[in-house]
């Protein structure tokens, strides 16, 4: 299997990067539906009993997006061993431009057989694979796909960084749309701390992954901060969603033996089928920004969808008008 293009990615190496955490996040535009497969016509099971909940809305996850504070100085041991890639420092906010994955009972099922049938070989090889999928707690949590480094921003450049994001954003009207797979793959953050076991995303249509990830570039370089993807200015591809970590990296023997196994395993044709109504899809309707603590969520084709609207009033109305003066 060829490997993803610019394998080494920058990954935040702590959940508690950001300032005391606040208890409800904002969001620049009204929620958007959840992210879901188009192809996926799956639903979660209903309630067995009286004592069973139902799942979770996306939103919720918004709201405690940072874990709990356990103390100022960079601890290892309180995050499975790994080191803050950004040190804290009171005043910078840790921010990172995103795109989240509310996985369907399906996508989870066949992501998770992945997962463990990675892991359970990756194991024997001494090599430990903790879960993106599970939490700690063992609760389902969502994916991302990142469109920006975790980079630095003062308190003062916060809100002009989210004002210029949004109206580029606007200006460029990308409209929804959804990715496939082209693979699973083990990369290394820089730093070669951490290795991931990940999911090969396509551009989407047109490159419209592309178009968001050079509007996220260009952004954070009026801020002088990096880019992601973009060393000599001309790398913007390696995307992918992260389902698993691990603190060493696999041998090449183990790699090539987790590759051989997921081949024969039901859900390699799940993900990559080859017919386009049997692969695995994630569809995009908006970006996330995660300034500190608080997660903002700007919707695509947010002017398209006002200005369809004001139309349909307008329609309307004419209508209206002309009712009045014919009876």
């Amino acid at each position: 299997m060829a490997p993803l293009a610019n394998s080494l990615v920058e990954y935040s190496d702590s959940d508690s990067d950001s300032p005391p955490p606040a208890k409800v996040t904002k969001t620049t535009h009204p929620i958007p539906v959840t992210n879901q497969s188009p192809t996926s016509t799956s639903k979660r099971p209903k309630a067995s009993s009286s004592n069973s909940l139902p799942p979770l809305p996306s939103r919720f996850h918004d709201l405690y997006a940072v874990a709990p504070r356990l103390g100022q100085q960079d601890d290892p041991s309180l995050h499975g061993g790994r080191k803050r890639s950004i040190p804290h420092v009171q005043g910078n906010w840790p921010t990172h431009i995103f795109i989240e994955w509310h996985l369907s009972r399906l996508e989870f099922d066949v992501l998770n057989d992945a997962y463990h049938t990675a892991s359970t070989i990756t194991a024997e090889a001494g090599v430990k694979l903790e879960s993106h999928l599970k939490s700690d707690l063992g609760s389902e949590q969502p994916l991302h796909l990142s469109l920006s480094k975790p980079n630095v921003l003062t308190t003062v450049q916060r809100e002009g960084f989210l004002e210029l994001l949004t109206d580029r954003l606007d200006k460029t009207r990308i409209k929804p749309f959804s990715v496939e797979f082209t693979g699973l793959e083990f990369v290394s953050n820089n730093d070669r701390t951490r290795w991931f076991f990940v999911l090969g995303a396509t551009k989407g249509e047109d490159a419209q992954l592309t178009r968001l990830l050079q509007l996220a570039n260009h952004t954070f370089e009026a801020f002088e901060q990096p880019p992601l993807y973009a060393e000599n200015g001309d790398k913007l591809d390696g995307f992918h969603v992260s389902l698993a970590w691990s603190l060493t990296e696999p041998d090449k023997n183990t790699k090539a033996r987790v590759f051989e196994a997921l081949k024969k395993h039901a859900c390699w044709d799940k993900i990559f089928g080859k017919r386009e109504v049997e692969r695995l899809k994630l569809a995009i309707d908006a970006i996330k920004v995660k300034v500190g603590n608080v997660v903002h969520i700007i919707e695509l084709g947010k002017k398209e969808k006002q200005g369809e609207a004001g139309n349909s009033k307008k329609r309307r109305a004419s209508y209206d008008i002309h009712e009045k003066r014919t009876t």
